[in-house]
């Protein structure tokens, strides 16, 4: 890279990211006005308005524990995001009810941080609900002095019975008993490796009463109980009785929930065309080339960082228009699309997309091999817009046929021989018990009350028979009954057992058994990875990120080369997992096989029709920058990740000519050059 060469921001200023957010001070109604109305749905919390406060730093301070617990219940009362009344349909009645909502949280949030006394949690109640008009004192007839909500209050929904109970404050041994007690016992304030896990209970045996049937207890011990059931005794201490319960309790919960992060490629390698013609490519390439609407930086990537990102993603993209056969434009969806490297990152998440703003980011390491997969969610966002969705077209696929044959495809497959006559099989077995069940219960009470053993012989025969499907059993049935007690079938019963004979005679028509279908493994194993990788569910297996994934397979089974930044993370969504009997195996959740090669074949399905629709345009052909001066080997292969490195492409930087002329720089001296 030219030592003059600084890459910054380009294009349109996408807005949004961490570093031009209200994160660090907390959201106020003014910063509403640079927000989209997909951005406030989304921002405006209670955490976003009144981040949560650091209760353990209060009671380190002196702060008295039923006061510090006041405040955590008076906060913890506050609704967790606006909430809308039926009439508030338009985007203005939502955008003013966002702003009651931020403005009502900051009032209390101002009366709450001054408590820290008892005397302050008495006051409060007045300082925000009277003092700002939500209540109103009134004298009553002989009751004396009584509150009551004004039409201030009664229209506001953050000013609710739960957070005026909480803050109205009785006396002190009221606050005693559900306050500073209620701490108590919820252990409140105290550290995470000192707490009783939750339904145990430790305690002192002082040797005055026992349980003990065999006198074996000994006293000045500790014992542990759950409900009435006494788990442990003669704990030394009670350090040893909350050390034992805590490891019993471990054993006997739930295997934690382990978040799935993609791993980070050690190797970053592509082994295609130079389409960059030995260029460093910059921001305005983005611009220029894909119709990027803008681009940006994380401030903590160095210059190197950013040249091997954008260097790295050019190229990627390139890849993908290639597989596609489109043009360049297309990539960026008509310059609908902004891209971000290091500046927009969350928690582990090695990148993603964010619909609110249309925009992908891809973290500094783990992005690298993401880009297909997160490009897929933007083209998702970006013809939800095109066919009429509300978000991702993925989750209205009904829109556009082919979309819903690709989910059909991902999840469903058509069963083999031996799965259809196995279901049928069970199916049949089924079908039989449960006639079998409604002719005994129909029969049997009369024949064993009037009959002998020679009638229930003939039951026997024609239940056979019955069950064999033949026609006319029923009627004979019938008529053995009438027989023996006098009595028919009642017709009730009778219509359901004749309904039972024509399906178990159609059952013996059956010659071959009807192909069904069955779940794939890609959505069985989406749905399991959701259960070992995720708290609440939902995600693996939802049509958004199985298309995503799928979508990430299938351009890196196109592609003749090797792209690891475009899609090297497309088989990684691998995990290992413990089976019923304990056994470990290994959980695939990305398609393979016959169902991945099904999938792929919609996949190109849909890319040309919408090519035909135009919302793609087919190009045969992608053109490097300009004729090549600089090829790379054709195998070559680029770390980002050294051991020891001073940036993300320490080794490239290591391996690149002295000077190198970008473009422009190119431009400029050639425009300069004396002439001869």
């Amino acid at each position: 890279m030219a030592d003059n060469l600084q890459h910054e921001d380009f294009g349109e200023k996408i807005g949004g990211a961490k570093k031009d957010l209200w994160k660090d001070r907390g959201l106020y109604v003014d910063d509403l006005g640079s927000m989209n109305e997909r951005e406030a749905e989304k921002f405006v919390r209670k955490d976003n308005v009144w981040k949560k406060p650091d209760y353990q730093a209060m009671l380190d301070d002196g702060v008295p524990l039923g006061v510090v617990y006041f405040i955590k219940k008076a906060r913890d009362s506050l609704g967790a995001s606006p909430q809308y009344h039926y009439s508030d349909m338009t985007p203005e009645l939502k955008r003013a009810r966002q702003e009651e909502y931020i403005e009502t949280v900051r009032q209390l949030q101002a009366v709450i941080e001054d408590v820290r006394t008892l005397d302050d949690a008495m006051q409060a109640y007045d300082r925000f609900l009277v003092k700002n008009g939500y209540v109103e004192q009134v004298q009553g007839w002989s009751s004396g002095i009584h509150y009551r909500a004004t039409k201030k209050g009664q229209d506001n929904p953050v000013i609710t019975n739960k957070l005026a109970q909480i803050l109205y404050i009785r006396s002190a041994s009221y606050f005693e008993r559900n306050f500073t007690q209620k701490a108590q016992r919820e252990q409140f304030g105290v550290s995470k490796d000192q707490k009783v896990p939750k339904g145990y209970a430790i305690h002192f045996n002082d040797g005055k009463n026992t349980y003990s049937k065999n006198n074996d207890w000994k006293s000045g011990t500790y014992y542990v109980t759950k409900g009435y059931s006494i788990l442990q005794t003669n704990l030394e201490s009670r350090e040893a009785a909350l050390k034992w319960v805590q490891d019993f309790a471990r054993q006997r919960s739930k295997g934690g929930k382990v978040r799935f992060t993609p791993p980070q490629l050690s190797h970053v390698r592509r082994t295609g065309p130079d389409y960059r013609s030995g260029q460093e490519i910059t921001g305005q390439h983005y611009l220029d080339t894909f119709g990027f609407r803008g681009g940006e930086f994380g401030n903590w990537m160095n210059q190197n960082d950013r040249q091997a990102s954008l260097d790295m993603g050019f190229e990627a993209l390139k890849d993908l228009a290639a597989v596609l056969k489109i043009r360049d434009q297309d990539i960026a969806f008509d310059g609908t699309l902004a891209i971000a490297f290091g500046a927009r990152g969350s928690g582990n998440a090695a990148a993603h997309y964010e619909p609110l703003r249309k925009v992908i980011n891809l973290t500094k390491m783990h992005g690298a091999g993401s880009l297909a997969h997160e490009w897929w969610h933007g083209f998702d966002d970006y013809l939800g817009t095109k066919m009429g969705a509300k978000g991702m077209l993925s989750e209205q696929p009904r829109l556009y046929p082919l979309f819903q044959k690709l989910i059909d495809t991902m999840k469903y497959k058509p069963e083999t021989p031996e799965q259809a006559a196995k279901c049928i099989e069970a199916q049949n077995s089924r079908t039989k018990k449960n006639a079998e069940s409604w002719l005994d219960s129909a029969m049997l009470g009369s024949l064993k009350r009037y009959g002998d053993d020679s009638v229930l012989e003939q039951y026997a025969a024609l239940k056979a028979a019955f069950l064999a499907g033949e026609v006319g059993s029923v009627d004979k049935i019938s008529t053995l009954k009438k027989s023996v007690s006098g009595h028919v079938i009642p017709k009730s019963e009778r219509d359901r057992l004749e309904m039972f004979e024509h399906i178990l005679h159609g059952i013996q028509e059956q010659k071959t058994p009807q192909i069904g279908r069955t779940e794939t493994d890609y959505y069985r194993n989406s749905v399991r990875m959701g259960k070992e990788c995720e708290k609440d569910g939902g995600y693996w297996d939802s049509n958004v990120e199985m298309t995503a994934r799928a979508f990430a397979c299938y351009v890196k089974d196109k592609l003749p080369y090797v792209s690891d930044y475009l899609a090297g993370h497309a088989d990684c969504a691998v995990a290992i997992v413990m089976d019923k009997s304990g056994e470990t195996e290994v959980l695939k959740a990305y398609p393979q096989g016959e169902e991945r090669r099904a999938i792929n074949t919609v996949f190109d399905e849909i890319v040309a029709d919408l090519k035909l629709q135009h919302i793609l345009t087919h190009v045969e052909t992608t053109l490097p920058l300009a004729v090549p001066e600089v090829p790379l080997a054709e195998n070559e292969q680029i770390s980002i990740f050294a051991m020891e490195r001073p940036s993300v492409i320490g080794q490239l930087a290591a391996t690149k000519p002295e000077e190198k002329s970008t473009p422009v720089q190119a431009a400029s001296k050639k425009a300069h050059m004396p002439e001869i």
